[in-house]
């Protein structure tokens, strides 16, 4: 009995570690997707203003405004399942490895709060530059759907 009861804790600990591991993982691989379409959205926004200074094409421009918001968008969701991924690890790792999940937790959640807040200011940029009126109500149903 006591060798059934050590088998079961052994089990529960090596799933424990596995959550722990597995939620941890997820979080690094969503945190570097967001950061890296974050740095796209980032790129395409100055390439838009630098245009709008320069010869002020608006085809480069409202290119580069939607590819910019379509980065931001995909940011906005990785940051929230990197959130997401850090709070399970939080729960379920232990010592410094659960501190740090909830650190990174933070982070994310930051991080997705900018995003989201980029992603609604360059839609509004967007429109105002590149569909007028008439066209909000199809940008809105086009750059959501990316």
């Amino acid at each position: 009995m006591k060798k059934l009861i050590t088998i079961c804790a052994l089990a529960a600990s090596f799933t424990t570690f596995a959550d722990c591991t597995n939620s941890f993982n997820k979080g690094v691989t969503q945190y570097n997707l967001g950061a890296s379409y974050f740095q796209d959205g980032m790129n395409h926004y100055q390439r838009a203003v630098d245009e709008s200074r320069g010869q002020g094409r608006r085809s480069i421009i409202c290119e580069a405004l939607l590819k910019s918001n379509t980065g931001f968008d995909v940011a906005t969701r990785s940051f929230l399942s990197c959130t997401t991924a850090f709070g399970e690890a939080a729960s379920s790792c232990s010592g410094t490895t659960g501190q740090i999940a909830r650190d990174n937790q933070q982070t994310c959640a930051e991080n997705h709060s900018v995003s989201e807040d980029n992603y609604a200011a360059i839609l509004e940029t967007l429109k105002a530059t590149c569909f007028g009126e008439e066209g909000n109500t199809l940008i809105n149903t086009v750059v959501r759907s990316l």
